[in-house]
């Protein structure tokens, strides 16, 4: 099967004019959102423009290196920049910020595809371990400092680009970003974001998703998830969905862009989600109604105060010196107050007891249906 690299040789010789934008082309775009581009850009970033070939030639100048990334940028933006399609892009307005103090991570940038059209990408979670704590924030706090920032950021891109057409996406927190922003952002830019893409992004809690701003832009969200997303079912996300194929064999490897599988069409359709993906939703969604705000606070504090006291400020560190940190971490963990295991033990423990029950009525409702398919009376052939 094919994915994003193969379609980048398919299509790259194609203009926008010639071959509108998809569903494909919004995964790519939010693939590259995840490129470092510290360097790149001259010393007045929000003005300067440059064209995707450009980047990439002083990207490799600049000696980056992100292949230990999981969602590594490097295969597409290489590919892309070989092209007339991606090459030719302008790059403007690149943003990014990782405050491990207010802790939160936010990058984002926006993609000129031709006159009176630009894509605005938000940068799904990198590996700091700020990042990851605030994708946790979602699920009590009524807006993180990453999507304020995104709303700000996409009111800012409107203004940069008067007389553009707005499409706006990310893949994983990028996702949600996009979604956020589109919602929340001013009146004047909301009425010009015509797509909202969302690519295994997380939802919101409740909070955010009974707002009558993200109601409203529902209609105009495409969320696309793999068939085992175990990322794109947490918290309320939109019903509707397009379940595609990916070839990961782990919830990790499910939402690695690069995994997900396309024909000639575009993405390959699922012909449903994975019964595992099915219930990690219906626990997720029990747990978090069993929980009030507090107490998801208090978990996401203990487990991530807990990570950053060992010195670690990304999970490529920990990976990369393993039992140092994890002795650390350890360490940590064995200085909890009698109060905060209970609490860990808690929000875990409850988290278990909503898996039981679910498996006990997924059961039930088995032996109902097999039991009144056996009373139905038999007919002759």
């Amino acid at each position: 099967m094919s994915n994003i690299l193969d379609y980048i040789e398919w299509r790259g010789d194609l203009a926008f004019d010639e071959r509108p934008f998809n569903d494909v082309d919004n995964l790519i775009l939010s693939e590259l959102a995840y490129a470092d581009l510290k360097g790149v850009f001259g010393s007045s970033v929000r003005d300067d423009a440059i064209s995707v070939t450009d980047a990439y030639r002083k990207y490799v100048e600049l000696g980056k290196d992100q292949s230990k990334f999981i969602c590594n940028p490097q295969p597409a933006f290489e590919k892309c920049a070989g092209t007339a399609r991606f090459g030719n892009i302008m790059v403007r307005d690149y943003v990014d910020l990782l405050n491990a103090g207010n802790r939160f991570q936010f990058a984002a940038m926006t993609f000129v595809l031709k006159e009176g059209l630009a894509y605005v990408a938000f940068r799904g979670t990198d590996d700091s371990i700020a990042g990851w704590r605030e994708d946790l924030n979602f699920t009590f706090m009524k807006a993180t400092p990453a999507q304020l920032c995104a709303a700000e950021y996409l009111d800012r891109a409107a203004r940069n680009n008067p007389d553009c057409r707005i499409f706006v996406g990310g893949h994983s927190k990028g996702g949600n970003l996009a979604m956020y922003a589109a919602a929340f952002c001013e009146e004047a830019c909301r009425a010009r974001v015509d797509a909202i893409y969302s690519n295994d992004g997380p939802g919101f809690n409740g909070f955010i998703a009974e707002n009558p701003n993200y109601q409203n832009i529902l209609h105009k969200v495409t969320l696309i998830i793999p068939e085992g997303s175990l990322v794109g079912i947490m918290l309320f996300n939109k019903q509707e969905k397009k379940i595609i194929q990916s070839s990961g064999k782990t919830g990790v490897g499910q939402h690695i862009p690069y995994n997900w599988l396309l024909n000639k069409t575009g993405f390959v359709p699922a012909e449903r989600q994975s019964s595992v993906s099915v219930h990690m939703d219906k626990v997720l969604d029990e747990w978090l109604v069993r929980l009030n705000a507090r107490q998801r606070e208090d978990f996401v504090n203990i487990v991530f105060d807990t990570l950053e006291s060992s010195g670690a400020k990304t999970f490529t560190e920990i990976n990369a010196n393993k039992w140092t940190y994890y002795n650390a971490i350890w360490k940590a963990a064995t200085r909890l107050a009698p109060e905060q295991i209970g609490t860990l033990l808690e929000v875990m423990g409850e988290f278990v007891r909503v898996g039981r029950e679910i498996i006990r009525d997924e059961k039930r409702q088995t032996k109902a249906v097999k039991g009144t398919k056996e009373l139905l009376p038999k007919t002759d052939a």
